[in-house]
């Protein structure tokens, strides 16, 4: 019997024409992590993800018995493997022996449960392949060690902010800006709450330089309540919040160089800056971490402001006292360019609050053309019955603004309970709405 004649005797005929990758839902692009186990004729071998076993035409060349990186391409005879890396045999331990480590692999599941889910390492991968670039195996490495020794929620919330990196800033550094996104960001302490010990900190200074006055100014204004009753003070607070913040401090320090002054020339009037400046003159450890945290919070406040073509998002923070207790809610507004200003006929404003009876809410506004749609993410079991009562009254308040209400509706999402910014709310505000823009309040 030949190899040909032996090749035919094990794999049926209908085998060698065709691939199938239906073990995981498949699309050109993905990077998953399988074994080869068998080469069957030709470029078709069959592979091996977990315990569930397929096969595929792979280009390129692989051993038998080895593990590899895959990435999906789609050719003229359909979709066909390309390996990315092969994978080093490892020494597998029980997952109770991983949780003490923060060794950057992945927890081997049970034989008998097999996952359509990728690993961090495969999910990185998938990112920089999509992003067109290629990226060092030891930054791989470093990603995901950075990823892969945090809760569950919080592995979520660092692939988004994964995602924004790789797309704004490219790969150089991005470990050490992945992990200050999540530790600015994740961060359980409020803006205001961190503002505080900064303050208390300049109180005893006996001499502050004319920048540590400054920066107590900016710390005392943002600690001010802010009034949001019509259009005038909604645009005001906001104004005010990015100035106030140095959310655009790196644009002014551009705006310089574009015209050819000196930095000097810059007024460091906003907060990061002062920050900045700050940070170089304390002493203790303590008051150390307080700075470099709130500057990475404030950083990671910027990389998720963006501009994407004709598109401007902006993400702020907003300090709120209820009942003694200092919370933060988030908005996010997504809205065309208009004179180098934010068009109300097109545009998308999220809102992350937290409140005392209805815990977190999300609302989803969206305005196109007068026209408003939204919808409410919420875990309260009496809000569905709340707003199909204010519905009516919301449609004539809107209708005398000259807006039309298209549609008001309610979505239940589990209460999620972690530090800093929820998932769901990151998920959102990064990923594009395919049918324009929706806004959530």
């Amino acid at each position: 019997m030949n190899l040909w004649q032996l090749i035919q005797s094990k794999v049926p005929e209908s085998m060698l024409s065709k691939t199938s990758l239906d073990f995981l839902p498949i699309t050109p692009g993905r990077v998953f992590q399988a074994k080869v186990t068998e080469q069957l004729n030709g470029a078709l071998f069959a592979i091996q993800k977990g315990t569930v076993s397929s096969k595929a035409v792979i280009q390129g060349e692989v051993e038998v018995g080895k593990e590899y990186l895959f990435q999906v391409k789609k050719g003229p005879e359909g979709l066909f493997l390309t390996p990315a890396e092969k994978i080093p045999a490892v020494s597998r331990e029980l997952p109770g022996q991983v949780e003490n480590k923060t060794v950057g692999m992945t927890t081997v599941r049970p034989p008998q449960t097999p996952t359509p889910l990728q690993t961090t390492q495969e999910r990185i991968l998938a990112i920089v392949t999509q992003k067109g670039e290629n990226m060092p195996a030891t930054t791989i490495k470093e990603l995901v060690a950075v990823i892969d020794r945090l809760p569950a929620t919080e592995k979520e919330k660092a692939i988004e902010f994964l995602k924004v990196l790789a797309n704004r800033t490219g790969i150089t550094n991005i470990p050490e800006k992945l992990q200050m996104m999540i530790t600015g960001l994740s961060d359980k302490e409020t803006t205001i709450q961190a503002l505080t010990k900064v303050e208390a900190s300049l109180q005893k200074i006996t001499l502050p330089t004319p920048a540590q006055e400054k920066l107590m100014d900016v710390i005392q204004k943002m600690q001010q309540p802010s009034t949001m009753h019509t259009k005038a003070e909604v645009l005001q607070f906001i104004r005010q919040a990015v100035t106030l913040l140095g959310l655009d401090f790196e644009k002014g320090l551009s705006d310089l160089i574009r015209q050819g002054q000196p930095f000097s020339e810059g007024k460091v009037e906003q907060l990061k800056p002062l920050l900045m400046n700050y940070l170089q003159q304390v002493s203790t450890p303590e008051e150390k971490a307080t700075v470099t945290q709130l500057i990475s919070k404030l950083t990671g406040f910027q990389l998720l402001s963006r501009e994407e073509g004709n598109l401007h998002h902006i993400f702020l923070p907003i300090p709120i006292k209820m009942h003694e207790e200092t919370k933060e809610w988030y908005v996010h507004i997504s809205s065309k360019k208009k004179n180098e200003m934010l068009d109300p006929d097109y545009c998308r404003i999220v809102l992350m609050l937290d409140m005392p009876v209805f815990s977190s809410v999300m609302v989803d506004v969206f305005v196109q053309q007068k026209v408003v749609s939204i919808s409410l993410h919420h875990s309260y079991p009496s809000m569905e019955k709340l707003v199909d009562n204010s519905a009516p009254l919301l449609k004539k308040s809107l209708s005398v603004k000259g807006f039309t209400l298209s549609a008001v509706k309610t979505e239940w999402r589990e209460h999620e309970e972690n530090d800093g910014i929820p998932v769901d709310f990151l998920k959102v505000i990064l990923t594009p709405n395919e049918k324009g823009l929706d806004i959530k309040i």
